[in-house]
């Protein structure tokens, strides 16, 4: 039989092309639905979840000395530390772009109170990424006062 035949038999009928098995077709990660997990995991203080999958994270946060790169683990917790006392009224992704063919980012805007006031407060968070082969991988969180 001839192969062009084949190939255009199984297309035809539903069933996969030579050289795909069934549930082999992967589907790339949205940056869209990175940044709105990314907002989910932050209104949660879910920061486990935030950091999931990262080797090494850019941690720049206001009053720090400078940047510091830190394993997963640990950003998890300084974030915790960050946000400890704080109760998240809102978290939103205000944009989601691609920087070049290997970078990302992700802004998103924080409003919050400190607990035991009613005054709300605002911050931007940019979460740097990384293109990974079907997603992305967080490696930068800045935020901005």
């Amino acid at each position: 039989m001839n192969l062009a035949w084949l190939v255009a038999l199984a297309t035809l009928v539903g069933q996969p092309a030579l050289g795909e098995l069934p549930g082999q077709a992967v589907q790339a990660e949205s940056l869209v639905v990175v940044g709105q997990r990314l907002a989910r995991a932050w209104a949660t203080h879910d920061f486990g979840g935030l950091t999931q999958g990262a080797s090494d994270v850019l941690l720049l946060l206001p009053g720090a000395a400078g940047p510091s790169a830190l394993r997963a683990g640990q950003a998890a917790e300084l974030l915790r530390g960050f946000t400890s006392g704080t109760q998240e009224v809102a978290v939103d992704v205000v944009v989601a772009r691609d920087v070049d063919r290997e970078r990302a980012y992700v802004e998103v805007q924080r409003v919050f109170t400190v607990r035991g006031t009613d005054a709300r407060r605002a911050q931007t968070i940019y979460f740097g990424l990384r293109r990974t082969g079907t997603g992305y991988r967080l490696y930068e969180v800045r935020i901005v006062a």
